[in-house]
């Protein structure tokens, strides 16, 4: 029991000096590396947001490259890990929500369901391209096809339009809505919704029976991508291909030459059957151009191999030239009124206004001059088929 005897009042001041040194310590200026610990967070924290961001690029990448794959299979498989499980979908006719009801509306409108075999045959979709405006956003311009087969006429009926994606932090598809050319395009080339009445009364012209129309002058026609279905024209983009022209005063006349070719009137001495429609470059009625006849001949991209069209023979040689045609894209307006040069103008006239309506934008050339196609052999007598085209410069495809 020799040990020193420690009391309350011994133990005061040594607590007293640490909470001093302790209170001095929070009270004192920063250490000199503080500055530096700081800076380490910032760094931390801008390469955690830009992995991030990163992360979210690579994601929406993968998610655009699954929707081309979905378009160009036409959904066959759909691949459901591309979207949320509450996905909801909205067109003109429908809305949906859930992914089990988007995957069963997909399998039966592409045909691969019972149901959809039974419905549709001639089934495509072609997606023309994709862009995003935000980055949980993105839109794509398409044109689907169907074919129905329930009723005896079997009609095509076709669509033209974008989707509009809403996507998620994982990039899978929150929403989507679907706006058609022929029902939501609006002045200046923008989208609203529209009454459901009015995508079902779309649906309904399309469905309904045809007029019987005139003979084609040839089984083959033009072959061409449809980029849009409006109410009032279409647009349209043409492969490149070979032609036979000419040029003349008197449509008949042009008829006769080009004919002549090609009943044997070439080369080859070949009987040669050619694309429809008869494309007429109609300058401008102040214009000193001569109008021209184009036949198309040839389709590289469809005809591969083939030889190209022979060089005319004979005194046709002085009037027929070959010549090629590069890809171009065209406004279209179909009629079915005679194709005098006055009707003609007039529906040049209409189809231009509704270009610029709809924010689309010709080629200088194409202000003043337009073509005419005609698709029906000089004989026919029923519903003709004629076009007035306009080459666009200007377009969202």
């Amino acid at each position: 029991n020799n040990m020193p005897r420690t009391t309350c009042g011994s133990l005061a001041l040594p607590l007293f000096l640490l909470l001093m040194c302790v209170r001095s310590l929070s009270l004192a200026p920063p250490m000199a590396h503080a500055p530096f610990v700081s800076a380490t967070w910032r760094t931390v924290g801008a390469r955690m947001l830009t992995e991030t961001e990163d992360a979210r690029v690579a994601g929406k990448a993968e998610l655009i490259e699954g929707l081309r794959r979905e378009y160009d299979s036409f959904f066959n498989p759909m691949e459901t890990q591309l979207y949320a499980e509450d996905v909801r979908f909205t067109d003109p006719l429908i809305e949906l929500d859930g992914v089990n009801a988007y995957q069963k509306n997909v399998e039966m409108l592409a045909g691969n369901s019972a149901l959809g075999k039974l419905l549709f045959s001639d089934c495509a979709l072609v997606m023309h391209n994709v862009s995003s405006d935000a980055s949980d956003r993105l839109t794509t311009r398409w044109t689907l096809q169907f074919r129905f087969n329930l009723l005896p006429w079997r009609p095509l009926a076709r669509f033209s339009g974008i989707s509009q994606y809403t996507i998620d932090e994982r990039a899978r598809v929150l929403r989507q809505v679907d706006y058609w050319d022929s029902v939501n395009l609006r002045e200046g080339g923008g989208y609203e919704p529209a009454a459901k009445a009015a995508g079902f009364i779309d649906l309904l012209k399309q469905l309904a029976p045809k007029e019987d129309s005139a003979q084609a002058a040839s089984g083959k026609e033009l072959p061409f991508v449809l980029l849009r279905r409006g109410t009032d024209y279409e647009v349209r983009r043409y492969p490149l291909y070979a032609a036979a022209c000419v040029e003349y005063e008197r449509r008949i006349d042009a008829f006769g030459t080009l004919g002549a070719y090609t009943n044997g009137a070439n080369e080859r001495g070949e009987e040669l059957l050619p694309y429809v429609p008869s494309l007429m470059s109609i300058p401008a009625a102040t214009s000193e151009k001569s109008k021209a006849m184009l036949w198309p001949m040839l389709v590289p991209a469809v005809e591969r191999g083939q030889r190209a069209p022979p060089q005319p023979s004979g005194r046709y040689d002085a009037f027929v030239s070959l010549e090629v045609v590069p890809t171009k894209v065209f406004a279209v307006l179909s009629f079915s009124d005679p194709t005098t040069e006055t009707v003609v103008r007039g529906y040049g006239r209409l189809l231009r206004r509704a270009v610029a309506r709809d924010g689309l934008v010709p080629v200088d050339a194409a202000v003043e001059e337009l073509q005419l196609a005609q698709y029906d052999a000089l004989n026919s007598l029923k519903t003709r088929r004629s076009e007035v085209w306009v080459e666009l410069e200007e377009h969202p495809w």
